[in-house]
């Protein structure tokens, strides 16, 4: 896949309001799974948005960004390789079950699985 192609995905404005919708609906069945509680909870932007630089997705951004922005980069990847089948939700949810003491190094990991399932 080419930089530019990629760069489309990430600054899409519906890819990235789906992605969020599925980000944090994954992110609260990954909680519920540990705790055994049912759990809804938003998945805050600074922590997207550090996955999204630890993952190398800010190398394909606009230079001018804010961390909004950034965070939707990967909320958009994510919501791409959902629609297009390239991961399952399943597949989210258990990536984020992940022990480790930043949850940002789950969702880095997770977009890092997003990338390499687009370059299949």
């Amino acid at each position: 896949m080419s930089g530019r192609k990629l760069s489309s995905i990430l600054t899409d404005n519906g890819l990235a309001q789906l992605g969020d919708a599925l980000i944090n609906f994954a992110y609260s069945m990954a909680l519920t799974d540990k705790t055994g509680k049912p759990t809804g909870t938003r998945v805050p932007d600074k922590t997207l948005a550090d996955a999204a630089v630890r993952a190398g997705l800010r190398e394909n951004l606009p230079r001018r960004v804010n961390r909004g922005d950034v965070a939707n980069s990967l909320e958009a990847l994510l919501g791409y390789v959902w629609i297009e089948k390239l991961i399952s939700l399943d597949e989210i949810v258990n990536c984020l079950k992940a022990d480790s003491l930043d949850s940002s190094q789950n969702f880095s990991q997770l977009a890092s699985l997003a990338i390499a399932r687009i370059r299949k």
